[in-house]
């Protein structure tokens, strides 16, 4: 009796969410049951499809607030180009709850993209609930500045079912919108491009895979050649982008100069 009475506020946030399905309270209900389970500094809903920019539908912050953070203009604006989650739906991605480190590469925590932008912005760490619909996946990020311990994530697993179900249903339940015009989506390729710096493919794709956050071992095993070999691509888009690293590279190609 005493184990019910423990679970009563979770029931409870579960039935406001079924309650408020179809309608604008829904995933301020949703995230507040979440967070009956585990703490949460952050919670984003976005639509994510391959081939175009991300549509982020609503933000909140620690405080429950729905209003959307300045910060997220950037995301929509390129740095969509190095999450993890979006590249992870662009290569195709089933229903569930995913981790940061089940789809992020190897040095991810060590890149610029992750140091100057993603901590400030997600935090830490991030779980996603992730629901494939009509060619796109509906997307539920929860980010907290520390990381979710592994109790956590099996208490989110434990829910995983019915929060997939219940975010399935509620696009069901919505009113039908007008054609959404969704940005296509930017290249790395092409803003690489713009600098005329003359980079080879090989090297462009070498770029690519270092802002994304690959080591040199984990780029060589992505584009079958040796760590040598990536190294002197990586010594030449330096010279030839006339940056010192990886931090420069980032700063000139995703965050340039007003």
């Amino acid at each position: 009796m005493d184990a019910l009475l423990k679970e009563l506020p979770l029931h409870q946030g579960l039935a406001r969410v079924f309650g408020v399905l179809g309608q604008d309270a829904f995933w301020r209900a949703l995230v507040d049951t979440l967070r009956l389970l585990v703490p949460l500094d952050n919670a984003l809903v976005a639509v994510m499809r391959p081939g175009r920019v991300p549509r982020l539908l609503i933000d909140f912050d620690s405080r429950g607030s729905g209003d959307e953070h300045e910060e997220l203009a950037d995301y929509s604006a390129g740095m969509y180009l190095l999450d993890p989650f979006y590249l992870a739906v662009c290569a195709g991605i089933a229903d569930g709850l995913h981790s940061l480190d089940s789809v992020a590469p190897d040095q991810f925590q060590q890149s610029e993209y992750y140091l100057s932008y993603f901590r400030t912005v997600v935090g830490g760490d991030e779980l996603q609930f992730m629901v494939n619909v009509d060619g796109a996946v509906l997307g539920l990020s929860l980010g907290r500045a520390t990381r979710f311990t592994l109790q956590e994530q099996g208490r989110l697993l434990c829910v995983r079912d019915w929060v997939l179900a219940a975010m399935r249903r509620h696009l069901q339940l919505l009113p039908p919108e007008g054609p959404t015009v969704e940005a296509v989506a930017g290249d790395l390729a092409a803003l690489l491009d713009r600098f005329d710096a003359r980079l080879s493919v090989r090297e462009i794709e070498t770029a690519r895979l270092i802002l994304q956050g690959f080591s040199s071992k984990a780029i060589a095993q992505r584009m079958g050649i040796s760590p040598e070999t990536v190294k002197v691509h990586r010594r030449n888009l330096y010279h030839k982008l006339n940056v010192n690293g990886h931090g420069e590279l980032f700063a000139l190609v995703l965050n340039p100069p007003g």
